[in-house]
């Protein structure tokens, strides 16, 4: 869905966006709506296929919505998810929650690239970038090349993106007690799961989640153990996990298993120079489910200000890190107290006991929602 070559791009486009997942196209949406010359590019082909964690929250709902996305997200059809299903120790009680969004990462990713086109940026896909020391950035392409030289970089590469590598300042820092991602999305019997929950399976050695897509099949995001997959391998593990939470292991058989790498990391810095890092490639927590992309969607929603100020010559680092922390701040808390809670499956199960079908008053279980930025 390219629309064009590398001919096709400026070499001094005011803003550069590198990455065209839902953050790079949200922030190339956004920019070229405000009017700057915007050119988004990507290293992979679309349409791609792409596994990750499907869910998307209330959050980044409304922000793709407020960014002029809305309609292109719906144009694939999400799933809504009504229900949070905690399984551990045999034990389970369905929550209900504000609803989340099952979804095709590869179709979303390809609607809002297209919906960044719409808006008036420019889009190229099949294009490898390498930003340089001193901020200028390489674009490579089928063995041809342009140097381009952007107003401002916006680095949305996700955690395996190679953009920054020539670039000092940047590094990884990464958690190495942290657990490993694995991503998958298979071929499930409809009547295995509930169609509008997200489904959690707990253990003290990670947890598997998953949740319906539209066409039948299941989207499956785990979160395990170095120790685990070292020990059992990584369908060991998996079915561990699964056979401690009261499930059934036999469906997550012989998966062709995605990894990301250990899961808690986040750069030196967030920005320098001409260079805004954003989502995943900035940071990543371990998630709930919709955590991360939401987070993303979100902080590139909010991108035009910090990159107005760094088009006319301002130091902006101080200001952007201080907002992306007071947006992760609560989300933070949460997420580590559910997923510290969904390593200990006896008092997990102990809880899941007492509520069985019958959760609390709404309000409380929906404080699990990222409902707002």
């Amino acid at each position: 869905m390219s629309t064009g070559t590398l001919n096709t791009i400026p070499d001094s486009p005011q803003a550069l966006v590198i990455g065209a997942g839902p953050t790079g196209s949200v922030a190339a949406t956004v920019l070229a709506r405000a009017g700057l010359s915007t050119v988004l590019v990507e290293r992979a082909s679309f349409p791609r296929r792409k596994v990750c964690g499907g869910c998307l929250a209330p959050a980044g709902i409304r922000a793709l919505e407020a960014c002029g996305l809305g309609e292109r997200l719906h144009s694939i059809d999400p799933i809504p998810m009504r229900h949070l299903r905690l399984q551990a120790g045999g034990a389970s009680s369905s929550l209900p929650i504000e609803p989340y969004y099952s979804l095709d990462r590869g179709r979303l990713d390809e609607v809002l690239a297209a919906g960044a086109v719409d808006h008036g940026a420019v889009f190229q896909d099949g294009v490898r970038a390498t930003i340089k020391p001193d901020d200028h950035v390489l674009l490579e392409q089928d063995g041809d090349s342009l140097d381009c030289t952007p107003g401002i970089v916006v680095v949305a590469d996700g955690l395996a993106g190679t953009s920054l590598r020539e670039r000092e300042g940047f590094d990884w820092v990464i958690n190495d007690q942290s657990p490993i991602g694995l991503g998958a999305v298979i071929e499930c019997p409809l009547d295995q799961d509930d169609d509008d929950s997200i489904v959690m399976r707990c253990s003290k050695t990670g947890y598997v989640g998953t949740s319906r897509l539209g066409d039948g099949r299941l989207v499956v995001a785990a979160a395990v153990s170095a120790e685990a997959i070292k020990q059992d391998g990584t369908q060991g593990a998996v079915a561990r996990i699964c056979r401690e939470a009261g499930g059934d292991a036999a469906r997550f058989e012989n998966i062709q298993w995605k990894g990301v790498g250990q899961l808690t990391r986040q750069r030196a810095r967030f920005a320098q120079g001409r260079i805004l890092v954003l989502g995943d490639a900035a940071r990543y927590v371990e998630p709930l489910t919709g955590e991360g992309m939401s987070w993303g969607i979100c902080r590139a929603a909010d991108i035009l200000p910090h990159a107005r100020r760094m088009l006319e010559g301002e130091e902006i680092c101080e200001g952007w890190t201080r907002e992306a922390n007071r947006m992760l701040r609560t989300r933070r808390l949460v997420c580590r107290s559910i997923c510290g809670l969904s390593r200990r499956p006896r008092a997990l199960s102990l809880i899941l006991n007492i509520l069985g079908e019958r959760p609390p008053i709404g309000w409380a279980t929906r404080r699990l929602c990222w409902s707002s930025s």
